[in-house]
Formats: structure tokens, sequence, C-alpha cells
């Protein structure tokens, strides 16, 4: 018996350790891919102000929505290849992944050039109001104009750690990430290009990442690298289906930034925008901690998952959910003391645009753990193939939930009623997604089944 207790401690001290050498690079990449926005807005807010600060937060959506769009055919390709290798299928896992280069090719090039075409409709859309439209159309511009290399450097990091290369990925995350922030320097300091330099930084930040990964798959170092092969319309649509999941994870981010921007704009202005922009920067900080895990597990899940090892899918799970349940608790313990030191980085002397994001702060994050765990359930069943489960625990939080509280809770609460919402969205999502992941649920049942 104790023999028995001490093989399962030591498996789940491997399981750790393995688990960590793939979370540790996937949020790291992900932390320093979100400096990608968080510096722009540092940047802009301490050298031009609240207008222009405002209208970075309008655009964040787009970004966000261009990495979902990224992650819906990278990471269902992801899912895929690393299915095919926990079956010993590598060459089919490498078609796979030359299919889902020249998807992301074709997509991303008509969202650039259709996205400029379009560009000012697509502000107002965001939620652009007169005063600050120039500048949204100025910033977006730009972004626009270098979103495929934008898609592709978040992409290339995906196919990196299904090809069991998740520390490069992060190497080159992080070298994208400083020279946007030198970049950001430049353009809007010595060059004085003002909002503009801000959204070129961003832009060209992934170029360098690229040039750092490219290598791995033209020299052939894995088993993923470029070779020729047909299109194949029924592989396209799995991969969309097992993709589906994590665009709408991140989808969650941008729609979550734009319901909240359309009530803004329509309860406070441009001091709320403002708030907003500084409270969406630490979000997108934190929160990438959690996505950093999901992205960082899903090789290991899906690999697990096709070589029909379910003890240690489950054991993957629970170590992942109580590291993020201990990560929401102490990252809002930290802003609830610290609250105006954050605030304080964006808002520098503005004292009207210190007190909004503060008040802000205090009430948008208390169900931080919350979120962890809606995201890592959802990533779950993703892994595993029941991307319909994964999809609802998505919308419910970003959307079907937040859509009616962002219409009721302003006229109950003022403008804390909009700061509110997204903490409820997240709690009132959690039993639906415990029902959805149950093991007793049907559909869960079927799925050593159904492989």
């Amino acid at each position: 018996m104790k023999n028995n207790e001490v093989a399962v401690k030591n498996q789940s001290k491997n399981m750790f350790r393995l688990l960590l050498s793939y979370i540790v690079p996937g949020i790291a990449g992900l932390l320093f891919n979100s400096l990608y926005i968080v510096v722009d807005g540092l940047f802009v807010a301490r050298m031009l102000g609240r207008e222009p600060l405002a209208a970075v937060t309008v655009g964040v959506p787009v970004v966000e929505i261009l990495l979902a769009l990224s992650m819906l055919i990278s990471v269902g390709a992801g899912v895929l290849i690393s299915s095919k290798n926990g079956k010993g299928e590598y060459k089919e896992a490498r078609g796979i992944f030359n299919i889902s280069v020249r998807l992301l090719a074709i997509v991303s090039i008509l969202i650039a050039v259709g996205a400029l075409i379009f560009i000012r409709p697509i502000a107002k859309m965001l939620g652009a109001t007169p005063d600050i439209m120039d500048l949204v159309v100025e910033y977006m511009k730009y972004f626009f104009a270098f979103s495929p290399a934008f898609m592709f450097s978040y992409a290339m990091c995906t196919w990196l750690r299904n090809d069991s290369q998740p520390k490069l990925a992060m190497f080159a995350q992080i070298v994208g990430a400083l020279s946007n922030v030198f970049l950001d320097w430049y353009f809007m300091g010595p060059l004085k290009m003002g909002i503009g330099g801000a959204a070129l930084a961003t832009g060209l930040g992934p170029v360098f990442s690229m040039t750092i990964m490219l290598p791995h798959f033209i020299s052939k170092k894995g088993n993923l690298y470029f070779e020729k092969i047909k299109m194949d319309f029924k592989i396209i649509s799995d991969m969309l289906l097992k993709g589906i999941p994590s665009f709408a994870m991140e989808f969650a981010l941008g729609i979550t930034t734009l319901c909240v921007n359309i009530a803004i704009g329509i309860h406070m202005g441009a001091l709320g925008f403002a708030a907003f922009g500084i409270v969406g920067y630490i979000a997108l900080i934190i929160l990438s901690l959690f996505l950093g895990m999901a992205e960082g597990s899903q090789p290991l899940i899906s690999f697990y998952h096709g070589a029909n090892e379910d003890k240690n899918m489950k054991v993957i799970l629970k170590i992942s959910l109580r590291i993020s349940i201990a990560i929401g608790i102490i990252a809002y313990l930290l802003l609830f003391k610290y609250t105006e030191v954050p605030v304080s980085i964006f808002a520098d002397n503005d004292i009207e645009l210190v007190k909004a994001a503060t008040t802000a702060t205090i009430y948008y994050f208390p169900a931080l753990f919350v979120s962890g765990i809606n995201i890592l359930l959802a990533s779950y069943m993703q892994s595993i193939g029941h991307w319909k489960e994964s999809v609802s625990i998505s919308l419910c939080r970003s959307l079907i939930l937040l859509l009616p509280l962002l219409l009721v809770l302003p006229k109950v609460l003022g403008d804390n009623g909009i700061w509110v919402s997204v903490p409820f969205a997240e709690i009132l999502t959690l039993p639906i997604a415990y029902i959805l992941c149950n093991p007793k649920n049907s559909v869960m049942a079927q799925s050593s089944i159904s492989k």
C-alpha cells in the first residue's frame, strides 16, 4: 500500500515538473506578448495624454480579435498535431501544420486589405466617439498594415510548442516585446510620431519574433517544417472546429472589451475610456497568466488524450486549477492593497483619472480566481475535443451573461455597474462550466468511448 502511495506521489511530482516545463514558457510568452498592448498604453498615457490613451483603448478589441483568429487556426492545428504525435502519426501531423500555415496566410492578408479599406466604419463600430475618431483611425491604420505579421508571430509560437520547443517560442516573444518597448520610445520620443508611432512599434515587434522562429521550420529542426501539400478541406474543417474554443477564449477578451467600451461610450465618455484602458492593461497582464497556463497545458492534454491516458489528463487539470486559484486570489489581494501603484504608472499626475481608474480596479477584479477556473475548464474541454462545451463556457463569460448585466447594472448602480458586470458574469458562468465539465455529465462520460 505504501509503495503505491509513493508511486502516486512520484508520478504527481514528475507530472508537475513536466507541466511547468510547458506552462512557464507559455505564461512568459503571453506576458511578453501582452506587452505589445500594455507598453503602447504606458507610453501613450505618459507621453501623449488622456485622449490618445482613450483612442488606443478603443482599438484594443481589434488586437484581441486578430489574436483570436490566429488562435482559431494555429491552436486548432496544434490540438490535431499533438493528438497525431500521441498516436505516432508524425507525417500526418506535419501535413496539418502546412495546411494551417497556408490557411493563415490567406486569412491574414484578406483581413489586412479589407480592414484598411473600411477603417473608419470599423472605428465607429468599435465605439469611437467623434472627439477621438481621427486618433483611433491613425492608430489602427498602422496596426492593420502589419496585422499578418502579428497573427503569424503568435501562430508560430503555438506551432513551436506543439513541436516540443516551448522555450524557443518564449524567447522569440520576449525579443519581440523588448523591441516593441524600444521602438515605442524611439517613435514617440525622438521621432515625435505620436499615436501612429505606437501602432507602428506594435506592428514591427512581431517581425523580430518571426525572424527568430522561422529558421526552426525552414531548417527542419523538428517534425514540423515547410513542404508542399494539397489543401484538404476536411482537415481544415476539423482544424477550425478544434480551434473554435481557443478562438472563443481570446475572442472573449475582445468582446468583453467591446461591450464595456460601448457601455462607457453611453454612460461615461473619454474619462471612462481612459480609466478602462488602465484597467484593461492590468487585466491583460493577469489574464495572460491564465491563458498562458491554458495554452501551455494544451499540447500535453491533447497528447495524452490521443494516447488514451485519461489519468494523466486529469492530473494536469487538477494541478493547473490549483495554481490558477492561488494566482487569482493573490493577484486581487495585491491589487486591493496597492491599487494606486499600477494606476499611477499610467495616469501620472492626472488626479481625476487616477481616482476613476482606482475605483474601476476595485470593482472589476474580485472574481479573478473564478476567471482562471473558467478559462482552464474551457481549455481542457477543447483539448479533449469537446469544443461545443468549451465555446459555451467562453461565450457565457464574455457575451451571453455579460451583455444583459451591462444593460441593467449601470442603471441600478450608476457608473460602477459597468465595472461589476464583468466579475458577476464570471461568477454566474462558473456553475455552468461545472455542469458542462462534470465527469457524470453524459457528454463527458462518453469521452473515452468517442475516442
